[in-house]
């Protein structure tokens, strides 16, 4: 059998035990689905290190050390954001409404992993998954599924020791892309999680089934001459810009600056380890970073900046950071403009805040629609007009993107799973949780006598007097935005 028929093999075998095991997981307590949960967020806080190393024997991307934080955040900050949810029977009542809402699992997931993540992935998929009383199984990339199906069996021994069935958490090992079809497509999945490259989501969504996706990011940082902490900006920016790597898609792509400070600024992230780079440098980076078609190279994802600059041929101090280019504009004639989920950074110079605004806007739809943009700006009243005019559904202030939207540093649901909404052609803009993978069924007693209803068309009245504004709803978006950082100081989350 060749190894695209023993992956469709697999699949079918792996969805349908899933199948099986969800029905009879279906009808756990709170008090089940908690203990299993907690088992598992213990086993995944334990094999972390090791699993993180492994990570990037077997894929080559991103650094074991960054790796380990993106673990412990998915076993440990993850896991005590979603512990106290109830998702079983009950979970909300209204008593002047007469509606209580019930819990009910969708059944089983297919997961897809991405070689840049492929044990936080399985980490983060499986604790929401079986939290929401639900059974998963795991298609990881080809690349990366030797970590995935060791991270998997970590999930799947903490089930079993406390009595919860193993077969709740699966991963495929015979991986192709026709098997990862069949898995998504097969009768007995009912939903699909897909976090990968773009074309990959669009697959996932055509496969019939409902899915959660998420989309590229392309993040631009906005540095007004507000800033009030230069030093922590440029640190916290260069700290998330090269988070293992660059491999996370909220990760800064692109720093944005005012031509008043552009000088200050550079001297600063130089300072810190950014290595601004000539225009032949450039020139000779993009030939390793990009493809002959315009893609991305693969190989040059989550490299260290000393790598790809010895394999541009030149080189770069052992401190070296993260290596800065100028691509003069976004677009197709600026391909290095797009997202490159490497240690590489972009720099852009402006004339005022205007045009600051409008690049960012700019690099998101150049494929970031819809995901994350960061500002850093002491003036609430900069802040706001950014926040409103963008179209990135997570807007993070005076904090670093790829922490601030994984919830880590602002106050956003911490998640591994960051939706893009409709804007990034996604279903929806929130970070994925378990309350996104349970059904809420709804039992609502009458209220008001039917009667009424058979009234209404006997009536020729219309509500009047009714206020109206023409202030539009950015404006109205804007100033609330603006209330609320000026009340907060413009100070971070912390």
């Amino acid at each position: 059998m060749d190894q695209d028929l023993r992956s469709i093999h697999q699949a079918r075998e792996l969805a349908r035990r899933a199948r099986e095991v969800s029905r009879a997981w279906a009808g756990a307590s709170q008090e089940d689905v908690d203990r299993a949960v907690a088992a598992m967020s213990q086993a995944a806080r334990d094999a972390a290190p090791r699993l993180s190393e492994l990570a990037v024997a077997v894929t080559g991307y991103g650094r074991a050390d960054h790796k380990l934080i993106k673990d412990l955040f998915n076993a440990v900050e993850v896991y005590e954001a979603i512990a106290p949810l109830r998702t079983v029977g009950v979970i909300a009542a209204g008593r002047e409404a007469g509606l209580v809402e019930i819990a009910e699992p969708m059944g089983v997931i297919a997961a897809l992993v991405p070689t840049t993540n492929p044990v936080s992935t399985v980490f983060f998929k499986g604790l929401i998954s079986v939290k929401a009383r639900n059974a998963v199984v795991m298609a990881p990339h080809p690349r990366a599924a030797e970590a995935s199906a060791a991270a998997a069996e970590v999930l799947r021994g903490a089930l079993a020791s406390v009595g919860a069935p193993a077969d709740l958490v699966q991963c495929m090992t015979e991986v192709s892309l026709p098997g990862t079809r069949e898995l998504w497509s097969h009768w007995a999945v009912d939903l699909v999680l897909a976090t990968g490259s773009l074309a990959m989501v669009k697959a996932a969504y055509a496969s019939g089934k409902p899915t959660y996706a998420v989309g590229p990011g392309n993040v631009p940082s906005f540095i007004h001459p507000s800033v009030a902490d230069v030093d922590d900006c440029v640190s916290g920016t260069i700290a998330s810009s090269t988070f293992d790597n660059g491999t996370p898609c909220a990760s800064e792509q692109a720093v944005i600056v005012e031509r008043s400070m552009a000088a200050r600024l550079r001297r600063e992230f130089e300072d810190r380890g950014a290595r601004f780079l000539t225009e032949d440098e450039t020139e000779a980076l993009a030939a390793v970073v990009l493809t002959p078609q315009g893609g991305i190279e693969p190989e040059a994802v989550g490299q260290f900046p000393q790598v790809l600059a010895e394999r541009a041929g030149f080189r770069v101090d052992p401190e070296t950071k993260v290596l800065v280019v100028r691509p003069g504009g976004v677009g197709r004639a600026h391909p290095l403009s797009m997202e490159i989920l490497t240690s590489m950074l972009k720099w852009y110079e402006v004339e005022g805040t205007d045009q600051g605004i409008a690049r960012a806007q700019e690099l998101l739809r150049y494929g970031g629609d819809g995901h994350t943009a960061a500002i850093w700006a002491e003036d609430a009243r900069v802040a706001a007009r950014y926040a409103a005019a963008v179209r990135a559904f997570r807007v993070l202030v005076n904090t670093p993107s790829a922490f601030g939207a994984m919830g880590a540093t602002a106050g956003i649901p911490p998640s591994f799973m960051l939706g893009t909404g409709t804007w990034g052609g996604t279903i929806t803009a929130d970070n994925i949780g378990p309350l996104h993978l349970i059904n809420r069924k709804r039992v609502a007693r009458g209220i008001r006598d039917w009667r009424e209803m058979t009234d209404l068309g006997s009536s020729s009245q219309h509500p009047s007097g009714m206020a109206t504004s023409t202030r539009t709803g950015t404006e109205m978006a804007e100033d609330l935005v603006h209330r609320v950082l000026e009340r907060l100081g413009g100070r971070r989350h912390e």
